[in-house]
C-alpha cells in the first residue's frame, strides 16, 4: 500500500514532525550563537527567513538535528521517508508535485518539550566558551560515517 501525497504536503508534515519535537528550539540557540545551515541560501530573506522551503531543505538535517532525532528515535524513520522522496540535490527541488510515500510519520507520541531540553544544554554548553559550528561538523561527519558504512 502506498500514500499518494503533494510535494507541499510532504514539506508541510516535516516542518510539523520538527516543530512537534521542538526542533525550532535548537536552531534557535544555534543561530543566536551566529550559525545558520541557511547562509548564502538565496532564498533567505534577512529578518524575514525562507521564501521558497523544498524537499531538500525540509529533507536535510545538521549534525545538531541528526543527533537530537537519534536520542529521541526517530532519525531512521525520518531518513527513511525522505530517502522515498525524489528529485532532492543541494538547495534544489526537482521532486514531482505528487510523490507515493510507504507512510508518513506518526506525530501522535512526539514532544516538543524534549527539543526544548536539549536547546537548554547547547545554551550552556556555548556559554562555557563551547562552539556550536564544531559541534554541528563533528556530530554531521560521525553520522555520515554511520550511514555509509
Amino acid at each position: 500500500m502506498s500514500i499518494e501525497i503533494r510535494k507541499e504536503d510532504i514539506i508541510q508534515h516535516g516542518l510539523k514532525v520538527l516543530q512537534s519535537v521542538g526542533s525550532h528550539h535548537i536552531c534557535k540557540v544555534c543561530i543566536e550563537s551566529g550559525n545558520s545551515c541557511c547562509i548564502g541560501c538565496q532564498f533567505l530573506k534577512d529578518g524575514i527567513g525562507c521564501q521558497n522551503r523544498n524537499t531538500s531543505c525540509t529533507a536535510w538535517l545538521c549534525g545538531l538535528q541528526k543527533f537530537f532525532l537519534h536520542e529521541i528515535g526517530l532519525l531512521d524513520e525520518w531518513e527513511n521517508l525522505w530517502d522515498q522522496v525524489p528529485g532532492q540535490g543541494f538547495r534544489k527541488d526537482n521532486s514531482p508535485d505528487t510523490i507515493k510515500l510507504k507512510s508518513l510519520l506518526n506525530l501522535e507520541q512526539l514532544d516538543s518539550q524534549v527539543g526544548k531540553l536539549i536547546a537548554e544544554k547547547l545554551k550552556s554548553f556555548v556559554k562555557e566558551g563551547g562552539n556550536i559550528e564544531k559541534l554541528d561538523r563533528k556530530l554531521s561527519l560521525d553520522f555520515e560515517r554511520k550511514r555509509n558504512s
